[in-house]
């Protein structure tokens, strides 16, 4: 998926890219170089450690979307995938 680059240093991530990486606006990306290769990953999201209930949970520190269960079954498909012999992974 080419895209190029303005004046300024932003580039547009293709919409397919987007949302096969679950990218929303407002998304923080942790940024990579490694051997001249420039990585975007999603940010973790921060959490702090609380007991609920006599459990340990991770409690995020600000909003994250609601996880659906089309969610589930898409990174269970993906992994499935990914975890099957001769699958292809470009998917």
């Amino acid at each position: 998926m080419p895209t190029t680059m303005d004046s300024a240093g932003r580039v547009v991530l293709p919409k397919a890219a987007r949302e096969r990486a679950g990218l929303r606006p407002g998304a923080e990306l942790e940024v990579r170089v490694i051997d001249g290769r420039i990585e975007l990953e999603p940010a973790p999201a921060r959490v702090t450690i609380e007991q609920q209930d006599g459990f340990w949970v991770a409690v995020p520190a600000e909003g994250v979307p609601v996880l659906t269960q089309d969610d589930v079954d898409a990174t269970l498909d993906a992994i499935r995938l990914r975890s099957t012999p001769g699958a292809r992974t470009d998917a």
